[in-house]
């Protein structure tokens, strides 16, 4: 186990910091989805048309009806009449095509005459031939043989009325209009005009043929204003909306074909059909979120970015708090949802700054998760967000600076107070019901005291888990009984003397600038403990013979520079959190060992000497923490080698050293200002006039006592002298 997670430490660190906030915003928002996702995906029913509804089936969001909707739009286009224009030219066309008509059946009717040679009987016979030459007369309208009878046997009197009375009916016609496709009402209406004085064979074999080839209409429909009205009217009708909640099935009615389209839509029906509006929804929504927290980290919480394996612990926060929030919120109660744990456990395992990203994310993925109801912005959906926001924050503030067990436990109590004050004051905006309103209100402190209690258990796991620097996981390390400690205390006495005073240099500017002072301190302990390789090298644990003088100034370099690699080896080793274990890589950063640079430029030449050669491995420091011990270890190193130190020698020597880091470019990465540099350099002074004041010079002792002898012998004399 513990080799897998050293291997996967590895591997993270192997990374590119742009790769690992990559990877962590979208393992991040995969988390945020699939957990989302979960929460608002809605149950799915196995039902057909027909079946008999197992329970009342709401709507989980607001859906269009779409077979209603379209029944209802349709129907309002169809009842629109049509918009019709008047066609000037079909009078004459239609009375000049039945004067064509009628003139063609003038011959036949003429033919038959001729045929029957004067017959007195109009239903003589005629013959096929008879028949066929008489239909090739007729151009413009088709007739059976029976129909040909007809008119080959009408007198010429019966013929001439028939055609006068059909064109002064279709005159007629025309001028009250004839509607598109109304033609044949219009042949009706000529027939009851013409019909009474007309026999029923002539109307029907020979009026209607020819009304029937040339009557049209003159009021044509106007296709594009009739589809504009159409379309006007199709449209005006509102969409039949379910409501979010509203019931769509109703237990133990039988389904219908509208209600299965709607459950589809819905995608609350098992099968293979899914919501994809819903779930892009979601994932926009989650977007959009985790955007804004991004946002917000990068104007407040830049040093976030920098976060390493640790920032995982950011993510099984969040994660947690939302899936515990879910579980209560669901099954127990709305305002039991323990929405706070997630700023209890980061301020407690990794400070306020993070705590208040946690918080902030917490609070917006709360709030959409959990809330239900209709409409945008209910008073439930505030008062959750109201209170995930107010008591995380309240949360932080109280436990940046006392992390205890029981405090936490206190703590939590006292934001469900104040939880519950602010669900009463909501209520009494919405309700008048007091007893349901303090019911309402005891479960925010129950949810509180709840998240309070999770802390408490989880935080040593997460704590031992990541290895991370806790309070109170630093004040374990800062005992002197640790093994490291101890063997520095033992076997490097002048480098444990030196840390120690480093300790109290970089806890004080910490404390100046607002770092993590006890971070610095503990820092301070172990940040030359790679000295323990290799200690007679280092000037501090020498008692006379200095092993520089008789080696190459290059490999003294090399063994001086070696001690950050070692100490971050030994650190590894005894698994110190890994933000020391930087502080220990970081305290030197990349500055040269000017020394033996000199050294190797003396005996060398300075063209055949690199400085770069004589440079630490680095990196410069990444925090304020660790520019904060680089800066301490440096002034305790060259405040101590002052001859006679004054006050004045100190603070010279304080801005002269810092100066110099700052020209070299050391402090170009780290988040001090130049403001905390004169904070800190205040406070060096402020340690070191302690460390260096001024003594009075003590008299010798020997010298007392003859005093004190001449003295004693003086007053001896000056008896003697009295009683003689």
């Amino acid at each position: 186990m513990q080799a897998k997670r050293k291997a996967a430490q590895t591997f993270f660190k192997n990374l590119s910091k742009r790769a690992k906030l990559t990877a962590f915003i979208a393992l991040s928002y995969v988390l945020l989805l699939i957990i989302s996702l979960l929460t608002v995906s809605p149950e799915q029913y196995d039902l057909k048309v027909g079946d008999v509804a197992p329970k009342t089936i709401t709507a989980s969001r607001d859906i269009v009806d779409e077979q209603t909707t379209e029944k209802r739009r349709k129907a309002a286009a169809d009842a629109v009449s049509p918009v019709y224009y008047q066609d000037e030219t079909v009078s004459a066309g239609v009375l000049a095509d039945l004067d064509a008509i009628f003139g063609e059946m003038r011959g036949v009717r003429e033919l038959g005459e001729q045929i029957r040679g004067g017959w007195a009987d109009e239903n003589g016979s005629f013959t096929d031939e008879d028949y066929a030459r008489a239909s090739s007369m007729l151009t413009r309208v088709t007739m059976s043989n029976y129909q040909l009878r007809t008119l080959m046997s009408t007198s010429e009197t019966d013929f001439e009325m028939l055609y006068q009375s059909v064109t002064s009916a279709t005159r007629t016609a025309l001028v009250s209009t004839i509607t598109e496709g109304q033609t044949q009402d219009a042949i009706n209406n000529i027939q009851q005009i013409v019909a009474y004085n007309t026999r029923a064979d002539m109307w029907y074999y020979v009026a209607l043929p020819a009304l029937r080839a040339c009557i049209r209409p003159n009021m044509l429909i106007n296709q594009e204003a009739t589809e504009e009205s159409r379309q006007k009217a199709y449209d005006a009708v509102e969409a039949t909306v379910y409501k979010r909640d509203q019931n769509i099935v109703v237990k133990g009615d039988r389904v219908t074909a509208q209600q299965i389209a709607v459950l589809d839509a819905l995608g609350l029906l098992k099968g293979d059909k899914l919501d994809y509006s819903l779930y892009i929804g979601v994932a926009a929504v989650v977007a959009v979120i985790m955007g804004t927290v991004l946002l917000y980290v990068r104007v407040f919480q830049k040093r976030m970015l920098n976060y390493g394996m640790s920032a995982l612990v950011l993510i099984i926060a969040l994660e947690l708090t939302l899936i515990m929030s879910v579980i209560f919120g669901r099954y127990v109660h709305i305002n039991a949802m323990p929405s706070v744990l997630g700023a209890m456990l980061v301020v407690n395992l990794m400070g306020a700054g993070p705590a208040y990203v946690v918080n902030f994310a917490i609070s917006l993925m709360v709030t959409f998760l959990t809330v239900e109801g209709q409409g945008l912005a209910t008073a439930q959906m505030l008062c959750v967000l109201v209170m995930t926001t107010t008591g995380g924050m309240l949360s932080i503030y109280l436990l940046r600076k006392n992390p205890s067990r029981l405090f936490v436990l206190i703590t939590g109590l006292i934001v469900g107070a104040v939880n519950f004050a602010v669900q009463l004051c909501f209520d009494g905006i919405a309700s008048n019901d007091i007893s349901i309103s303090a019911i309402n209100a005891a479960y925010t402190v129950i949810g509180s005291f709840v998240a309070a209690v999770l802390c408490v258990g989880l935080q040593p796991i997460l704590e031992a888990g990541f290895n991370l620097v806790t309070p109170a996981k630093l004040m374990e390390l800062a005992n002197p009984n640790q093994p490291l400690l101890r063997r520095l205390m033992i076997e490097t006495p002048g480098t444990y003397h030196h840390s120690m005073v480093v300790a109290n240099l970089a806890e004080a500017a910490a404390e100046a600038v607002g770092a993590n002072a006890l971070l610095c301190r503990v820092g301070a302990y172990y940040h030359d403990i790679g000295k323990l390789v290799r200690p007679m090298y280092f000037k501090e644990n020498q008692r006379g013979d200095n092993p520089h003088d008789r080696t190459d100034p290059r490999v003294s370099t090399a063994i001086l520079t070696e001690h950050t690699l070692d100490g971050e080896e030994l650190a590894r080793k005894h698994h110190l959190p890994e933000p020391i274990i930087d502080m220990i890589r970081q305290h030197h950063g990349d500055t040269p060992v000017m020394y033996f640079y000199t050294k190797a430029v003396k005996d060398f030449g300075e063209e055949n000497v690199d400085i770069r050669d004589f440079r630490y491995a680095g990196p410069k420091p990444q925090s304020s923490e660790a520019a904060i011990l680089m800066l301490s270890d440096t002034v305790e190193a060259a405040v101590r080698s002052i001859h006679e130190p004054t006050q004045e020698k100190i603070t010279a020597m304080i801005h002269k050293l810092v100066r110099g880091k700052m020209e070299d470019g050391q402090l170009d990465e780290c988040t001090l200002t130049f403001r905390d540099i004169g904070h800190i350099c205040d406070a060096y002074e402020t340690v070191l006039k302690g460390v260096f004041h001024e003594r009075i010079e003590y008299p010798d002792v020997s010298r007392i006592k003859r005093a004190q002898q001449a003295e004693k012998a003086q007053a001896a004399q000056d008896g003697e002298q009295k009683k003689a």
